[in-house]
């Protein structure tokens, strides 16, 4: 490798055959992590799946004869391109102490830890400045030529479709201008390898399987500008999120919110169940009016009217339906019952339609249509956006500058599970903020205390094996015969069996909560969640 050492990045670089050196990729391989008990694997803050290669045959098999193989190679070109682009932006980064090849080198390293193909750079160089690329580039053992070998033996075309799409999508995020790819040799076509050469699109129009970029250009990643922000001018804590799980919720409040149908928000405690009431009712024909929020536990008649009486022309949250009296439940379906009254908005912590806790009438009118709050662990995604909007926040209202948080703690907080969900992270993050010094970073042992154990999951060593981390529970061992016969004889539930298993190890650990869910391969608060529902 070889720099211009004109300034201490500079942007411009060669990068030859001859001189290639690979940086070492331990920083790639520990952001690589696999989570048994949540089902997940992740790179970074993306989520990643392990496909066998079949699959991709069967899928490819099935799209060429569906589409045709022009519309194929552009779907599966375009499919690349976004996980080329993907990989850049979180390429930057890991490597944004490092030089410009080194950040251009992890797209090779990446592409290889995917399982995709051995990359050899023959040629490459580049002026970022003034948008200069030229580069050329082997594959060895590439899994799109295995997969076209096993549907239908040698092609007389090139096949590495999605590929080349990683490359120019990858090139393009480091460059931050289109930079385009095609296959010049291929071993479908009984080459010995592929190769692949790329040059800037410049003014021309993009080639048929690059079309996607004639309508929506360079593809970003989520960033907090392009998440979700659900908040109203006076909210201090809005709900954040890139993914999947509060994307879903969000569109389903929006369908809604148009409308006067009562909604139900159901969700565990903390994951911002009443922000997203108040961005509700925010965005709903009675805006202008109040909103009136009541609490259920130990409602009585005269709150209930009162707060009826307040929220006309507005909104009334009933904030914990589920702990709303029995003796009040006639009353409150007599106020469902009039015109007059207020858009009602509901939030749970329990299915009502199951828990039986409810009159059937109220769970009718009142979730008449239903928007699921995924708690924190489900959606991971989201913990990078909310921890850097929290830490900012912080940091402007101590007047305290706050730079960041240290690759231990951010690890910490992307592993932890969440019991108490949005609220938890907050609060971790508040207290930290006032621990470390001005202008220090964030470490760990700001955020946890010694008995904060995390979840369950894998990483990669240096060769590729797995590791297993401190706090991850040992594999099960059989439990014996006899005692699954004494419970099954006594015909315990399922539920009964984990209550007292739980308060077992409690009491055996003399309460020490971390001690107990080492015994029973929890995390301390995955235990401090279920004791809580034990006790009542």
């Amino acid at each position: 490798m070889s720099n211009d050492e004109s300034s201490p990045r500079p942007l411009v670089g060669t990068w030859s055959g001859d001189t290639v050196q690979y940086p070492d990729h331990a920083d790639l391989l520990k952001k690589l992590r696999f989570w048994p008990r949540d089902g997940r694997i992740t790179l970074g803050d993306e989520r990643m799946v392990l496909l066998h290669l079949s699959a991709l045959v069967t899928l490819r098999s099935g799209l060429v004869n569906s589409l045709g193989v022009e519309r194929t190679r552009a779907l599966f070109t375009h499919a690349g391109y976004v996980s080329g682009h993907r990989d850049g932006e979180y390429a930057r980064s890991v490597r944004r102490d490092g030089s410009h090849i080194d950040v251009f080198a992890a797209g090779p390293q990446l592409h290889a830890l995917e399982g995709m193909a051995s990359v050899k750079p023959v040629h490459v160089q580049f002026d970022i400045k003034r948008g200069e690329f030229t580069g050329e580039f082997t594959w060895d053992r590439s899994a799109e030529v295995d997969a076209h070998l096993e549907a239908g033996g040698r092609s007389a075309d090139p096949v590495c479709w999605m590929l080349v799409g990683y490359a120019s999508g990858y090139t393009t995020s480091f460059m931050g201008r289109p930079v385009l790819f095609r296959e010049v040799a291929c071993r479908a076509c009984g080459a010995r390898r592929c190769r692949i050469l790329g040059r800037p699109l410049g003014e021309d129009p993009p080639p048929p399987e690059y079309a996607f970029l004639a309508t929506t250009g360079i593809t970003r990643p989520h960033t907090e500008t392009s998440a979700i922000v659900a908040a109203t001018v006076d909210d201090p804590h809005p709900i954040v999120g890139a993914g999947s799980g509060l994307r879903s919720a969000w569109s389903a409040l929006e369908c809604v919110a148009p409308s006067d149908l009562p909604v139900l928000l159901e969700g565990e405690p903390g994951v911002g169940r009443h922000h997203l009431a108040r961005a509700l009712h925010a965005r709903s024909p009675r805006a202008s009016g109040p909103l009136v929020e009541l609490r259920c536990g130990g409602l009585g008649p005269e709150e209930l009217r009162d707060a009826h009486t307040q929220a006309r022309g507005g909104s009334l949250l009933l904030a914990d339906l589920d702990e709303l009296p029995s003796a009040i439940q006639p009353r409150l379906l007599q106020l469902l019952d009039r015109d007059d009254g207020p858009r009602w908005l509901a939030t749970t912590r329990k299915d009502l339609r199951r828990s039986g806790e409810l009159r059937d009438e109220l769970v009718q009118r009142l979730a008449a249509w239903i928007v699921y709050v995924p708690p924190l662990r489900e959606r991971r995604e989201d913990i990078p956006l909310l921890m850097h909007r929290f830490l900012r926040a912080r940091s402007a209202a101590l007047h305290k500058p706050l730079p960041g948080f240290s690759e231990r703690a951010t690890d910490a907080l992307l592993d932890h599970d969440y019991a108490g969900n949005v609220r938890e992270l907050w609060t971790r993050i508040a207290r930290a903020s006032l621990l470390v010094g001005a202008g220090g970073a964030i470490d760990r042992g700001h955020l946890f205390v010694d008995e904060d154990s995390p979840p369950g999951r894998l990483e990669l060593s240096a060769d590729g094996g797995a590791l297993q981390p401190p706090g991850l529970a040992p594999p099960v061992r059989e439990v014996p015969g006899d005692l699954i016969d004494a419970m099954l004889d006594r015909h315990a539930g399922l539920e009964d069996v984990e209550d007292a298993l739980i308060r077992a190890a409690v009491a055996r650990a003399d309460g020490n909560l971390a001690a107990a869910a080492r015994m029973l391969g929890l995390s301390r608060a995955q235990l401090a969640y279920r004791f809580r529902k034990t006790a009542g």
